[in-house]
């Protein structure tokens, strides 16, 4: 990707180095790359496949599958094997070959095994995990770190916070929308041919204000500036006591703003736009 800063974070996070890659066109900007490979990016690839999307869980199983093991170079033996019993000298993670490769096939293809290797990564005894509320938050978090947007918008005179994402991944971009609770996920069709279509998902005043505070502490120098500077620029405007539902006669949906639910709110929104007289009177 193009944001130097969140590609060195990751290499931190990995200890992998920074590589700075070529243009494909003279008018792009400078892609930057960190690259796992081999072992240490299958461990990473079980660790996360939970946590993914259909269409990432489908790449990691294809790259699993094709990935051909190579053997390890020979090393002293550290010790003995740390399967109960055995007196064989460990080999590799602390298990003799013969414990190791038992257990490598039984976590390989999902079973349970008795044997675990004391060195295996945490990587490893993350894999199979059910994403929690706060597993969601921090994919959140890398989310919008990489491909997010934190801004304000300035509309008759106030500013108002927002949190967008768009990509090419409909799903990814889907599963961000359900987190952050937005509207709804629009559709941008390509401009030229050849470009793929971009998906979004987009909230703003206060709800963003919140999340801009929640998500604060896990974003990096420049995201973290972006919020200070669309929080510094808000100033809210809220109802005394909000209605819990829509104050227009026989409506019944939850609140959204100055008494209105989101249809009658979108209503009273556009007329007062285009200058017309107002069908719905808002509470302020």
């Amino acid at each position: 990707m193009t944001d130097r800063d969140v590609v060195e974070r990751v290499g931190r996070l990995f200890d992998r180095a920074v590589v700075k890659l070529r243009p494909q066109r003279q008018q792009h900007k400078t892609p930057f790359a960190a690259t796992i490979k081999g072992a240490p990016a299958v461990d990473l690839m079980m660790a996360v496949q939970d946590f993914m999307g259909a269409r990432r869980r489908a790449q990691i199983r294809r790259a699993i599958d094709s990935w051909h093991k190579r053997r390890a170079r020979r090393r002293r033996p550290t010790g003995p094997c740390a399967a109960t019993g055995c007196v064989a000298l460990a080999s590799k993670r602390g298990l003799c070959g013969r414990h190791y490769d038992s257990w490598w096939k039984a976590h390989r293809y999902g079973r349970a095994s008795p044997i675990v290797p004391p060195e295996v990564t945490s990587a490893f005894l993350l894999a199979g995990h059910a994403c929690s509320e706060a597993c969601d938050l921090w994919w959140l978090s890398g989310l919008l770190e990489g491909e997010g947007t934190f801004t304000a918008t300035r509309t008759q005179g106030h500013s108002y916070p927002v949190v967008k994402v768009s990509m090419c991944s409909e799903d990814v971009v889907t599963r961000a929308s359900h987190l952050l609770a937005a509207v709804s996920v629009t559709v941008h069709e390509p401009e030229h041919e050849g470009w793929s279509v971009v998906y979004g998902a987009a909230i703003s005043g206060s709800d963003a204000a919140n999340w801009m505070r929640r998500l604060r502490s896990q974003m990096g120098r420049r995201r973290t500036e972006a919020i200070d500077a669309a929080l510094a620029l808000y100033q809210p405007i809220r109802l005394v006591d909000p209605p819990s539902l829509c104050v227009v006669t026989g409506c019944g949906q939850p609140h959204r703003g100055r008494g209105l639910c989101h249809k009658h709110y979108m209503m009273w929104s556009r007329d007062k736009a285009k200058g017309r007289v107002a069908r719905i009177a808002p509470l302020r």
